[in-house]
Order: C-alpha cells, then sequence, then structure tokens
C-alpha cells in the first residue's frame, strides 16, 4: 500500500464581491517511491470541480486571465470529479487514488480560515495515515441523509 506524505497545502478565494465567491484549495501530495501531484479543487455556491495533475494548477486559478489558454486545456481535458455537491465522491470513490487526500481537501475548503489555517500548519510534511481528517460539514450531510 502506498504512503501519501502532504508536502504542502492552500486554499483561496479567486472572486466574490457580487459574483458568487469560488475558492481554491490544492494539496501537493508525495509517494514514497514516485513523483508528487496535485489535487485541486475548485468550488463555486458548493459546486465542486477535482483534478488531478502532475504539477500544481493553483496560480492559473488565481489569475485566470493571465492563464485563460491553459485553463481551457486542463478542463478540456476533463475533471477527475464535476458536479453540484460531494455526494457521489463519497459514495462511489473507490477508484480515485487516495481517496483521503480528498477528504483532507474538502475539509481545508469548507472549514474557517483559522481552522484551515491551522490544520496545514499542524499536518504538512505528515503521512496522511499519520492524522485524523476531520468530517467536513458537506461529508456530515452526507453522512446524515444516508
Amino acid at each position: 500500500m502506498k504512503k501519501y506524505q502532504i508536502a504542502n497545502a492552500r486554499v483561496d478565494q479567486c472572486s466574490g464581491g457580487p459574483d458568487p465567491a469560488i475558492f481554491v484549495g490544492e494539496v501537493e501530495l508525495k509517494t514514497t517511491k514516485g513523483k508528487p501531484f496535485f489535487f485541486t479543487i475548485t468550488e463555486c455556491d458548493g459546486m465542486p470541480m477535482i483534478f488531478k495533475t502532475d504539477s500544481s494548477v493553483f496560480d492559473w486559478w488565481m489569475d485566470q486571465d493571465t492563464y485563460s489558454d491553459e485553463l481551457d486545456k486542463l478542463q478540456e481535458a476533463g475533471a477527475l470529479y464535476e458536479s453540484d455537491g460531494y455526494s457521489e465522491l463519497f459514495e462511489n470513490h473507490d477508484d480515485i487514488e487516495c481517496y483521503e487526500s480528498l477528504r483532507y481537501l474538502i475539509y481545508l475548503i469548507r472549514t474557517s480560515w483559522e481552522e484551515m489555517e491551522a490544520f496545514i500548519a499542524q499536518t504538512k510534511g505528515k503521512f496522511l495515515d499519520e492524522i485524523e481528517i476531520p468530517k467536513s460539514d458537506v461529508e456530515k450531510e452526507w453522512e446524515e441523509s444516508a
């Protein structure tokens, strides 16, 4: 079984104001024997798109005007997951490599800024199987409705 180390994680808001806020979260993972990879979530009004990439795309989302061509190609290639919520992901995640890192990222993007910053500081550099990932609000809601 592969072990996954959290090399880095970050969350930010790339828009807002009169329009709905778009939040972007990214986690960089390293395996004990392999290249690093990234999971990125963009969420607007509770509707996520999740991408798995070999390099960071966080800055692309934060500066969409500069990276519009790259974002177009990324979206044309297809998201790992795209829906109007997270329920399907929680129900059907068996084929997703390192699902726990998605739970980690969902928690980061859905919690308060203070808790997010503290949790990143506590978990950066640790292996996923060494930490307890709190359930996000959407995971709790999904469990209650199941």
